[in-house]
C-alpha cells in the first residue's frame, strides 16, 4: 500500500507545485505597484483618448509613474472636477474601446484635475510679455513656418493669441518639469526588466 500512495504522490506533485503567472510586476513606486495589465490599460486608454501611441515600453512606464506621482503630490491645491466637467470631456472621444466606461472616466477625471491643479499652482503666476510673445514668433514660430514651407508667413498680430498660448503652455510645461523631477528625486521608484 505504501508504495502505491508513493508512487501517486510522486506523479501528483509536479501538478500541485505549477505555478501560473497571472501578471507581472513592471515597477513599485513608493510602494504601489504598477503591473503589466497596468500599461497595456494605460496604453489603450491613451488611444481611447486620442492621444498619440507611445510604442516603447519604459517610456510608457515613465508616463505612468509620472502619472501616479503627479496624483498623489496633488495635495497643496485643491482640485474638484464635477460628473459634468467629465461627460463633457468624455463627449469629445466617444466610444472606441472594450474597456470598462468607469476606467475611462476615471481617466479623463484625472486629467482634468491635473489640469486644474497646474492651472491653480502656476499658470496664474504665468503672464508672457509681449517681448516674450515676439521672441517665440521669430524664433519658433516663423523658422516652423518655413520649415513647412508655407508661402505666405501670417504676421505676429494675426497669429498673436496663439503664439502667446503656446509660450504660456511652454512656461507651464517648464514649471511642472521642475517639480515632476523634485517629486521623482525624493520617491522610491524601483523598474523591473
Amino acid at each position: 500500500m505504501k508504495p502505491v500512495l508513493l508512487l501517486l504522490y510522486c506523479l501528483s506533485s509536479p501538478f500541485a507545485i505549477r505555478a501560473e503567472v497571472i501578471d507581472r510586476i513592471v515597477a513599485v513606486v513608493d510602494g504601489h505597484i504598477i503591473t503589466a495589465s497596468d500599461m497595456r490599460q494605460q496604453r489603450e486608454i491613451r488611444g481611447t483618448l486620442g492621444d498619440k501611441p507611445i510604442e516603447d515600453e519604459a517610456a510608457l512606464l515613465q508616463h505612468v509613474i509620472d502619472d501616479y506621482l503627479i496624483e498623489t503630490n496633488m495635495t497643496d491645491v485643491t482640485a474638484d472636477v464635477t460628473d459634468g466637467e467629465v461627460d463633457a470631456e468624455m463627449r469629445k472621444f466617444g466610444p472606441g474601446s472594450d474597456l470598462p466606461p468607469a476606467k475611462v472616466r476615471e481617466a479623463v477625471r484625472l486629467r482634468i484635475r491635473m489640469r486644474k491643479y497646474f492651472d491653480k499652482r502656476w499658470g496664474e503666476s504665468i503672464h508672457p510679455t509681449d517681448e516674450d510673445i515676439r521672441r517665440y514668433y521669430e524664433n519658433v514660430f516663423v523658422p516652423a513656418a518655413k520649415e513647412r514651407g508655407l508661402a505666405a508667413i501670417p504676421t505676429l498680430e494675426s497669429v498673436a493669441d496663439s503664439v502667446r498660448n503656446n509660450v504660456f503652455q511652454e512656461a507651464l510645461n517648464h514649471e511642472i518639469n521642475i517639480w515632476l523631477e523634485a517629486i521623482r528625486r525624493k520617491s522610491k521608484i524601483e523598474i523591473f526588466k
